[in-house]
């Protein structure tokens, strides 16, 4: 058996509350400037599509959709 390792509630939400805060960052800095704002802009918003890409990568096939 293995043993499942229990998490904080602030772990689970750590990099959530991240992603959220890089994403308003990034919508703030994009409205209110141009020049080097812009460029922050869009690295603090490509954040979240790459979070989700590199998960989708990570994740394990699930077996029970392979029978289909």
């Amino acid at each position: 058996m293995s043993r499942v390792s229990r998490q904080t509630t602030a772990r689970i939400f750590l990099w959530p509350l991240a992603l959220a805060v890089a994403t308003l960052a990034g919508l703030v800095l994009g409205l209110t400037g141009d020049g080097w704002r812009d460029i922050a802009a869009w690295v603090l918003l490509g954040l979240t599509p790459l979070a989700i890409f590199r998960a989708m990568l990570r994740r394990q096939p699930d077996s029970s959709f392979s029978r289909l």
